[in-house]
């Protein structure tokens, strides 16, 4: 029997009121979701809950029936908080390993053609021959725990801001950027040092560089289309990775200021990571920084300098001002607005709050006798007197190595042996450059002082800044695996699940 009139129009009102009802119930899904931020939501125990709901919102044959506008908001909802449920679940708790190699992935290398080097090969060639020593020595020594750029798994935020860099659409990755949580573990310690509108900059010139293949910002730094992502990958490989002791080869950054590139470097990752230390660690620590670098470190003591003076830190400097920055106890003490002390050897100290930096120029502290550098020897000294503190207070120190192979006598890159337009003589290297025994020594008597002082020494953190002539890197990288190879460190490390780089 059909239907009368008065069932059709009820049937038809009964129809509308379904989806009148169902429209409201996607509503309040929308409304529940959206009363988070999104720090918030996607720490949420109900992201499951949120996804399966909206899987059977939008497989109801009445979602059809909805407006338009309102299916593509839920269709955006939804695919936010999967995405955010996936990256939940896929968390794994982070446990600090003893020992971490770290080097660049192949398909970063790759991406780093044309960014200038101190010599004849670009970051590209120079980063791809150490590399390589490694994977030869790791053939030989499976237990050698390598890591690379790719192994760690970072936040869809982070991969979306990448996305939209590659894609070359500013305005929707300056959006993008804005909306990473500025307590996202590697934002948080990048704001630590590095202002949001220097980061924008260099965003804006990675999207730039997309139209010629690269941004050239001055003769030292080239900003290639993919270089913000890898420098974020970079820092991200060590930020959530954590290791006592930790090697880490790519991109310089000792020279980097807060707010602009300098020397080859464009971020201060050993800033940033001395910030997240601080920021982490259960107990105060006191950094100790010796850095080997030719050139000065000049970024690096300019930030600290000026917004990390509160933090305890002892800056061993070793340079020569003879070369780039050029920066000589005359120029430091302006940086200081005071006259150092002379600690011996001719060598200055400045201090500011909790800030101790030791200015070690090789044009003035030089080899007078056959044994080890009298600076390396002036290092190790500092060193070992801030344990001996460390002891005493029952506290830590972290050491900190921002290294520089540019400091070795056999360099010939100009930027480490130019001097007053003459590449520097074989005599002048032997007094005011170091040599095999120097920086092997040197690496031993750090190794040895953390195995018998682990109590006291937070961790140690090897990071590769200057170091352009092949023979003599290649040369020194392998004496340093020998050294690390007879660390008892190396033989409780966990094994790594990653694969073979």
């Amino acid at each position: 029997m059909k239907g009368t009139f008065f069932d059709k129009k009820k049937s038809a009102r009964f129809k509308e009121q379904r989806q009148v009802s169902f429209a409201s119930e996607v509503r309040s899904f929308i409304r529940d979701i959206k009363k988070h931020d999104l720090l918030e939501l996607k720490q949420s125990p109900k992201l499951a809950t949120y996804v399966d709901h909206g899987n059977e919102l939008v497989s109801s044959h009445e979602f059809e029936e909805i407006p338009e506008k309102l299916q593509k908001e839920t269709k955006k909802i939804l695919k936010m908080v999967t995405e955010m449920h996936l990256a939940q679940s896929q968390k794994v708790e982070i446990v600090p390993e003893e020992c971490f190699i770290q080097i660049p992935a192949k398909e970063h290398l790759e991406k780093m053609t044309f960014m200038p080097a101190g010599g004849e090969e670009d970051q590209a060639l120079r980063l791809t021959h150490m590399c390589a020593v490694i994977e030869d020595d790791r053939a030989q020594h499976t237990n050698l725990p390598v890591i690379t750029t790719e192994d760690s798994e970072l936040d869809v935020t982070w991969t979306n801001l990448f996305t939209a860099i590659n894609m070359g659409k500013k305005k929707q990755a300056f959006e993008l950027f804005n909306q990473i949580p500025e307590d996202d573990v590697i934002l948080k310690a990048l704001l630590a040092v590095h202002p949001k509108q220097y980061l924008k900059k260099l965003i804006s010139y990675s999207i730039d560089a997309l139209h010629t293949g690269a941004k050239t910002l001055n003769s030292d730094i080239v900003i290639k289309p993919n270089t913000f992502e890898i420098l974020i990958k970079d820092l991200a490989t060590t930020l959530l990775n954590p290791a006592k002791v930790y090697f880490s080869f790519g991109l310089p950054t000792h020279h980097a200021y807060s707010e602009q590139g300098s020397g080859f470097c464009i971020i201060n990752k050993t800033a940033v990571l001395m910030k997240h230390i601080e920021m982490t660690h259960e107990a105060p620590l006191k950094f100790v920084i010796v850095g080997t670098d030719v050139n000065r470190d000049n970024g690096l003591c300019d930030i600290l300098r000026i917004s990390a003076s509160d933090t305890a830190v002892c800056h061993i400097d070793i340079f020569d001002s003879r070369v780039y920055p050029h920066h000589d106890h005359d120029y430091i003490a302006q940086e200081f607005d005071t006259e150092g002390v002379n600690v011996g050897k001719k060598i200055m100290h400045w201090g500011q709050n909790n800030f101790d930096y030791y200015a070690v120029d090789l044009s003035l502290t030089q080899r007078d006798k056959v044994s080890a550098h009298p600076a390396l020897l002036f290092a190790l000294a500092k060193i070992k007197e801030n344990i001996a503190h460390a002891k005493e207070q029952n506290t830590q120190i972290f050491l900190v190595l921002p290294t520089g192979w540019d400091s070795h006598q056999e360099e010939t890159a100009p930027c480490g042996k130019l001097v007053n337009s003459k590449m520097m003589a074989q005599y002048e290297a032997s007094i005011s450059r170091f040599s095999n025994g120097d920086i092997s020594y040197f690496f031993e008597s750090i190794l040895n002082l953390y195995n018998a002082n682990q109590e006291h020494i937070a961790g140690i953190y090897w990071g590769l800044e200057g170091g352009y002539e092949p023979t003599m890197y290649a040369q020194q990288l392998k004496l340093m695996l020998q050294t690390i190879h007879q660390q008892p460190f190396l033989q409780v490390t966990n094994q790594p699940s990653f694969s073979p780089p």
